[in-house]
């Protein structure tokens, strides 16, 4: 997956998330239009069809946000380490030098 652009995991979350909502209501729709009894075999084939297509993409940007989200949790505990690092450095640094030095 790549993330060309400039855009962050956060805007791809968002975005995904929306795509997830949007989908959602495109099987509720579908299952609707299924329930109706005035439609013909052939129509009501093609919509069945249609919704198993919708609740495939559905799995697949489900899976995309769970990646997304396993990468952003990943860099926030990547950039909660590189803190405690500095942190650390900066504490030693006090503990040699002392504090009256600045």
């Amino acid at each position: 997956m790549s993330f060309a652009g400039g855009c962050s995991i956060m805007e791809e979350i968002t975005r995904t998330e929306e795509a997830i909502k949007h989908t959602y209501g495109r099987v509720v729709a579908l299952e609707r239009k299924l329930e109706s009894e005035t439609l013909p075999e052939s129509r009501h084939k093609l919509l069945e069809t249609e919704l198993k297509e919708v609740r495939k993409l559905l799995r697949t940007h489900e899976d995309q946000l769970g990646h997304l989200r396993t990468h952003n949790r990943k860099t926030f505990i990547f950039v909660v380490a590189l803190m405690f690092v500095i942190f650390s450095l900066y504490m030693f640094y006090v503990l040699v030098v002392g504090y009256d030095e600045f």
